[in-house]
């Protein structure tokens, strides 16, 4: 997991999602992007960071 991804999985954290923490930690360890459910309200800075998150996935994927 990157230093992004550890970082969101922990304000999530955080923020009182664990769950939400566990899902998104489960999908990057896939290479599978995170989309937080549509009633979740995160931070704009969360999502930002979720963001960057998946775009690392796609990055790498596309890399391998």
């Amino acid at each position: 997991m990157t230093m992004s991804q550890s970082q969101a999985v922990w304000e999530l954290c955080r923020q009182g999602f664990p769950l939400s923490a566990d899902e998104a930690a489960a999908r990057w360890e896939k290479g599978e992007t995170y989309e937080p459910d549509r009633q979740l309200r995160v931070t704009r800075e969360i999502k930002h960071l979720i963001d960057r998150c998946n775009w690392e996935v796609d990055v790498h994927s596309r890399a391998a």
